[in-house]
């Protein structure tokens, strides 16, 4: 009770501080939408705002995500100028000095220069680099021609995805993934990542530094899937095809329709795909009881039907009230075998017995979500109250046939699984905009979310004519979550300084069960995050980013759940209820360079974790390896990150990412106390070629360098990507082709070396993938994502 008066005294004071706040009156408010040269909400767009008397420059804002934007300034006569990089500029007058006014719809169009004959058309680059996040546009990367959203983000620069399907940012798989800006099922799991096409995708936003707008779940950052949604007028949309080999097959459409007040917007794909993988992994046991050692050959054919669709729509019932709804359905049907097989070694490594172990698996997914908004928007340019409900449901049902053989005995061993899987969520938030002064603004909000989660998971063998259930390995488990949270910001420009200071509160409520054992683990705790971000422009091409900010990760039902999968019956991973959650204070420093040809962001970066979790290998009394996830460390994380997006010429572009981080890990297990230094780094460039007739072809590289880690350490890996499209119908189609792992490369290598457990593997999720993707619009024509060139224009060229 004490914890809950303290949010409720929270919440109270955060939206009584707003009162005295919302009285106060700017001379005058200048805002308006800006759209791109093909009519399409322009995100990002530089507006900057100069005296008429002397043209001297008063101050810039960017377009928000749906291309708005408001400023305001002390009365005087003004023009403003409004750019986009690789669009012409546009000056507009500002008609009066006081008051408010609403500039309406501001059409920008293509820059253009004609060379030898070749006409050159500028347009959207594939990275575009903000003080605090960056934005990726998926289309621009040819790369992400009919991929899913797992290998969209593996092409995004400080993010990397393991073999099954993790995803981290800066080294840490503790990050926080969101659609839209909230939390949903579409991408709840690694699972849910691959279902996810990238024709549904708009952009991704990576956020490394977090205000106390946002969830303080996520230690590393956020990472902010925006999907595909258009308000221009008419009907508009596209439909996609795509082939590939291993077998990728797939259609998908999206649809937005716009007539007066009403918006309505669809997606929809099918896809059917087939996983082929592999991996090797040589394994020796040695204590004090037993030695023996092990080479693991694993092969797995993973096929799986995949179903996306959305409906949605946005009402205004006038420019102030905006009414929202969108309802998500996503299934999957799935056909998958595994095959082991064990070569047993004595520790000379001479070969004793072989063991084989199959693995016939079905599954059946699917996942519910709807969401209702409703916005409010006051007469005071700028300020808005928007609250929005969200529930998405999840269920999963996996059943297993295991088959082993052995060289040792004549009798084939015969077990199954089944586990029957179920997360509900139901979200509601409302946040409160009130700009104020000149430039600042106060943002309050409050935000519940309850999760329920719950495993059933069956296990027998055969034993005889009977098929027996061991009571150890056949139980329910129960997760539920309920965070409530409250926050306050505000910001405010000084000159050339910009200042945003924030608090939040979350009271968190977390319960597990196991069933068998009636063993219900409650923990309660209340946390402050605060957040602070300095920005100093020292002139039109040179900003500094100073901020900091509280995150926490608690820990997620597949780490707390004791239930394991019996595939591999040698090696297993299982949850440990009793886990805490990880705290970090992140400090960063950033620098982000403006020039005509390109930008570069530079960034220095500080994260002290406590209470860190580190999965540990432990040698079993029963002969298997479990791997158990612990708190028993600190970690000092310290790194240098680089992002250059540069245009040598108008038919070259590059785009490169560099993260290089070095973390201290200590802490102590089994009584002994320890210690790991590891410097690693990443980087992913691309090259970009713009050639006539509309076509563009693009090569990029991937490398991840070697880590360390508690108990061992993952290897190097590289890959590398091609691919090319071609624009055609007078541009309303594109052809695509792309390779993906060119040279069969992406591989995962990791060793583990302790006092009891030697091991080395090699694993291939995936092979090299080739795959042709035709993209038809309707109403609507290609935007280009680098410059190209007009056929029509292309006479004469030899």
């Amino acid at each position: 009770m004490f914890i809950m008066k303290r949010l409720y005294t929270f919440i109270t004071l955060v939206y009584l501080s707003t009162v005295s706040v919302y009285a106060q009156q700017s001379t005058l408010q200048i805002s308006g939408k800006v759209y791109d040269e093909v009519k399409a909400p322009a995100p990002y767009a530089n507006v900057r705002l100069f005296k008429t008397t002397d043209s001297s420059f008063v101050h810039g804002i960017a377009t928000q995500e749906d291309g708005t934007f408001t400023m305001s300034s002390p009365e005087d006569r003004y023009y403003i100028i409004v750019d986009l990089f690789g669009l012409a500029q546009k000056t507009l007058p500002i008609t009066q000095t006081s008051g408010s006014i609403d500039l309406g719809a501001i059409y920008l169009k293509s820059e253009s220069v004609k060379l030898n004959e070749v006409l050159v058309t500028a347009d959207k680059n594939q990275m575009s680099l903000k003080i605090d996040k960056r934005v990726f546009n998926v289309a621009a990367d040819l790369s992400n021609q009919g991929a899913n959203a797992s290998e969209v983000l593996q092409n995004i620069p400080s993010i990397t995805v393991d073999a099954e399907g993790n995803v981290s940012l800066r080294g840490s798989q503790n990050v926080r993934i969101l659609i839209d800006g909230k939390f949903s099922g579409i991408v709840s799991s690694a699972e849910a990542l691959q279902q996810l096409q990238s024709d549904m995708i708009d952009k991704v936003e990576v956020i490394t530094n977090a205000s106390a707008r946002y969830d303080a779940q996520g230690e590393s950052g956020i990472i902010n899937i925006i999907l595909k949604k258009t308000d221009k007028a008419g009907f508009n949309g596209s439909a996609t095809l795509r082939t590939g080999y291993y077998p990728d097959n797939g259609i998908g459409f999206n649809a937005n329709y716009r007539k007066k007040k009403l918006n309505l917007f669809a997606s929809y794909t099918i896809s059917r795909r087939t996983f082929p993988g592999s991996s090797t992994t040589y394994q020796r046991l040695q204590n004090a009881d037993t030695a023996f050692a092990y080479r693991q050959d694993y092969r797995h054919e993973r096929r799986k039907w995949g179903n996306n669709a959305s409906l949605g729509l946005d009402y205004s019932f006038n420019d102030k009230n905006i009414v929202s709804a969108m309802f998500s359905i996503r299934s999957g049907l799935g056909n998958n075998s595994y095959y082991r097989t064990y070569e047993n070694l004595d520790l000379n490594n001479n070969l004793l017995s072989t063991d084989r172990r199959d693995e016939a698996n079905k599954e059946m997914e699917d996942m519910l979500e709807g969401s209702l908004s409703y916005t409010k928007k006051f007469k005071k340019p700028g300020a808005e109250w928007k609250t929005e409900l969200k529930w998405f449901r999840d269920q999963d049902f996996e059943k297993s046939d295991y088959t082993e053989t052995s060289t040792t005995y004549s009798q084939t061993v015969f077990e199954n699984s089944k586990a029957y899987v179920t997360e509900e969520n139901f979200l509601v938030q409302s946040d409160l905009v009130i700009p104020f002064s000149t430039e600042g603004k106060i943002e309050t909000g409050i935000r519940s979310q309850n999760r329920h989660f719950n495993n059933e998971f069956r296990f027998g063998h055969l034993n005889g004519a009977n098929w027996e259930a061991p009571s150890n390995f056949n139980d329910d488990f129960t997760y539920e979550e309920r965070v409530h949270a409250a926050y306050i910001m505000g910001s405010n420009t000084y000159g050339k300084l910009g200042i945003q200071a924030g608090l939040r509160g979350e009271y968190s409520d977390v319960t597990t069960l196991q069933r068998s054992l009636n063993n219900a683990n409650n923990k309660q705790y209340f946390n402050w995050f605060p957040s602070l971000a300095m920005s100093y422009k020292y002139n039109e091409h040179n900003t500094f980013q100073l901020s900091y900010s509280r995150r926490i990760n608690r820990p997620g039902q597949w780490e707390l759940m004791p239930f394991m999968k019996f595939g591999d019956n040698r090696e297993m991973r299982v949850g440990n209820a009793n886990l805490n959650p990880e705290y970090t204070n992140a400090f960063e420093l950033g620098m982000m360079q403006n020039w005509r040809s390109g930008s570069l962001l530079s960034s220095l970066y500080y994260r002290k974790t406590t209470d860190k979790i580190e999965r540990m290998a432990s040698y079993g009394s029963d002969g298997i390896i479990y791997r158990i996830p612990l708190n028993i460390a600190d970690r000092d994380a310290y790194g240098l990150e680089l992002n250059l997006n540069y245009s040598a010429t108008t038919w070259l572009r590059f785009t490169s990412g560099f993260n290089f981080f070095r973390e201290s890990i200590f802490g102590t297990y089994n009584n002994a106390h320890f210690k790991v230094d590891n410097f690693s780094w990443t980087n992913r460039t691309a090259v970009n070629f713009v050639l006539p007739q509309r076509w563009r072809m693009q090569l990029s590289a991937n490398y991840e360098a070697p880590e360390v880690n508690p108990q061992g350490k993952t290897l190097s890996i590289f890959f590398a990507d091609f691919g090319m499209s071609k624009d055609f119908m007078k541009n309303k189609a594109t052809i695509g082709f792309n390779v993906n792992d060119i040279f069969n490369s992406r591989k995962w290598r990791n060793v583990t070396e302790t006092a009891e457990i030697y091991s080395e593997t090699t694993f291939q999720w995936r092979p090299r993938t080739v795959r042709l993707v035709l993209t038809y619009r309707f109403n609507q024509q290609a935007k280009d994502n680098g410059k190209v060139y007009d056929a029509s224009e292309n006479r004469g060229e030899g």
